[in-house]
């Protein structure tokens, strides 16, 4: 019963119902969209605006051309390029993970693990919705604890890794095809390197 209430209380302290008052035992509803989601989508917008406005800012600080090697991974090359840029972490590493097979998962906390232990900054931000296809959820609340790690879903099913805020990684990789992922390495970011770091300052 104390999971239940922790729940409802949860929703209720969220917006989406209200407690009757004077109703023994207490009677829930649920409240309309219009006033549950509207604070959730102006929240978005701003965030939007706000992520546009810095993007138009470095546009025009960087309007000449200028460019930067980008590698492209396949298969297990793109897992071990992940990993091994971990390794090369100097100050901190940003580690965005939506979805990658257990044993790659494994590796990866290790080596996190070992990075952390070196002083190394980790940031890190899990998509739990298909996260929970490879790993128990009781294992993603240990992680979350274990690395002060955010929970954010995300529309786009790329998984990121951004080292000293200098190189970045996209790599995707598909529950259902799990043997068959790639990767887009970046050397050199650039500017956009301090629009990641502020935002993850805010979010963290």
């Amino acid at each position: 019963m104390t999971l239940i209430f922790d729940i409802l209380s949860m929703l209720e302290s969220n917006g989406f119902i209200q407690g009757l008052k004077g109703s023994r035992p207490t009677i829930y509803i649920a409240l309309p969209p219009s006033h549950t989601l509207k604070p959730l989508k102006d929240s978005i917008v701003k965030d939007l605006e706000d992520a546009l406005s810095d993007l138009e800012q470095l546009y025009l600080r960087n309007s000449s051309s200028q460019r930067c090697n980008v590698w492209l991974f396949r298969g297990l090359r793109a897992y071990g390029t992940a990993l091994r840029l971990i390794d090369e972490a100097k100050e901190n590493v940003l580690v965005r993970v939506v979805y990658l097979p257990h044993d790659i998962l494994e590796n990866l906390w290790s080596k996190l693990r070992k990075v952390k232990a070196d002083g190394i900054d980790v940031y890190l931000i899990l998509d739990a919705r298909i996260l929970s296809t490879s790993m128990p959820k009781e294992m993603i609340t240990k992680i979350v604890k274990e690395f002060n790690a955010k929970v954010l879903n995300s529309l786009i099913p790329l998984n990121g890794l951004v080292l000293d805020f200098k190189q970045a990684l996209l790599l995707y990789a598909s529950p259902t095809l799990p043997k068959n992922p790639f990767a887009f390495l970046i050397e050199d970011i650039g500017g956009l390197g301090q629009l990641i770091k502020k935002h993850i300052m805010d979010l963290m």
